[in-house]
């Protein structure tokens, strides 16, 4: 399943490169110049979702809506180029910002209703926010069922138990995935055994199944999306956030299951929320430990009140979730896949890799990348990789000027001109507002 939108490809629009303020900055445009901006940005980008999905005479009409859109949204865009607003990210965070179609709400709100993606298995529950309006965005929560043995609570039955009529829910859009019957959501995979890929591919499909749908119909802000999980789908959640680690503001944990054999260098920007109980103590302690010098600072446990699932823990669950926001462009990433087909996160790709199935320990692929903006340099420790991908914005180095890129020791300079057409585009097949990048650099790991 894919939660990304489809959009044609865009003509690649390079911008002139003009010199910018550094980051930090004040922005470039006025209040009422961002909202207009941003005002036909979004009429231009849904005027292409139309014309993508019309047909015949219906087609005709929405090109020509297309290109005025267009027309009017490049001919602003242009005018306040000329002050280095491809390179001020301060102001282009505020001019994609909630930039797709609102899509009206077809459900009722305030109520948990079960839905299903027409035409495959996915089916899930739902609940909006009394309040609820598709003209702002909101932070969601994607709850994974409790169950054992490949047997899950039904959502009802388990929202009741986890949130019942606690204050979150009306700060939140809330969703539970139905989950594959008879298979169990926690076991690591092993890839050498008939029908390994199939399962996970079951199992990662019904919840991504069910959140593409959500992302692409309802008003999801991209950067408050928590993942929380239950008995025996805690293991899952946390080796499905190593996946995808750049989807997430927080993972919670209700009742944890040891992970020693996953790695986890991917979560070392996503902070987790782990209840504690006397029957998961130790495990809470060692995972912990392992935590604090992988992922510093990025766990906090709590003790966990009332039986589980915990309802009685739903007011910490929202003190926590208060201030978490995910960061898309976090200065250190640490990419170690647990999954051959898995091995991007955030602006971080990597291309071509030795297999985690023909490796062990310390030689299996790990690509380590920070970014100094004040020394305006990019450093890359690879192991087992040929061929990796990173995307850059002027969060990360200064695009105005000549940057440096050290891979294993060797440091070459480069300049690299910022694309607007590539960086919406970008933007758009991730079905990602926060995903803006105007320069894609690629490159291979030198020889020893």
């Amino acid at each position: 399943m894919f939660i990304a939108a489809t959009f044609s490809l865009l003509a690649a629009v390079i911008a002139p490169q003009t010199t910018e303020k550094p980051q930090g900055a004040e922005p470039v445009l006025k209040a009422s110049e961002t909202k207009s901006l941003s005002g036909r940005l979004r009429k231009y980008l849904s005027a292409e979702t139309t014309y993508q999905a019309a047909r015949g005479r219906v087609r005709e009409k929405a090109s020509k809506t297309l290109r005025k859109t267009r027309e009017a949204f490049e001919k602003e865009w242009k005018k306040y180029d000329k002050r280095g607003l491809l390179g001020s990210m301060v102001d282009l965070r505020a001019v994609f910002y909630n930039c797709f179609k609102p899509e009206k709400s077809k459900i009722g709100k305030g109520s948990l209703l079960e839905k299903e993606v027409k035409d495959t298995p996915v089916k899930y529950a739902i609940r909006l926010p009394r309040k609820y309006t598709e003209k702002k965005p909101w932070g969601t929560i994607l709850s994974l069922p409790s169950g054992k043995e490949g047997s899950w609570m039904r959502p009802r039955d388990y929202f009741s138990k986890i949130w019942g009529k606690s204050a979150i829910i009306e700060q939140f859009i809330m969703q539970i995935p139905h989950l594959p019957a008879e298979l169990e959501m926690d076991p690591i995979p092993n890839y050498s055994r008939d029908r390994a890929e199939e399962e996970e591919n079951k199992r990662i499909g019904s919840v991504f199944g069910a959140f593409g749908f959500l992302i692409n119909n309802y008003t999801v802000d991209r950067a408050r999306v928590f993942l929380d999980c239950g008995t025996e789908t805690c293991g899952f959640g946390v080796r499905f956030a190593t996946l995808f680690p750049d989807r997430w503001a927080g993972l919670i944990l209700r009742d944890v299951t040891e992970v020693d054999d996953l790695r986890i260098g991917n979560l070392l920007s996503v902070p987790i929320l782990v209840l504690k109980t006397p029957n998961n103590a130790a495990t809470v302690t060692a995972m912990k430990k392992r935590w604090d010098e992988t992922c510093p600072g990025m766990m906090t446990v709590l003790d966990a009140k009332g039986d589980a699932p915990h309802l009685e823990s739903a007011d910490d669950i929202l003190a926590w979730v208060a201030d978490k926001k995910r960061s898309m462009v976090p200065k250190k990433i640490t990419l170690e896949p647990n999954h051959d087909r898995f091995n991007r996160a955030y602006w971080v790709d990597i291309h071509v890799a030795d297999s985690l199935l023909n490796t062990s320990g310390d030689e299996r692929p790990r690509l380590q990348v920070v970014a100094d903006r004040a020394a305006n340099r990019i450093t890359i420790d690879a192991v087992g990789i040929e061929r990796f991908e990173i995307l850059l914005n002027d969060d990360l180095v200064d695009l105005s000027k000549e940057f440096t890129i050290v891979v294993n020791g060797k440091a070459v300079k480069e300049t690299r001109r910022r694309s607007f057409g590539e960086m919406k585009r970008r933007m758009l097949d991730r079905n990602d507002w926060d995903y803006i990048f105007p320069v894609k650099y690629v490159s291979s790991v030198p020889k020893e």
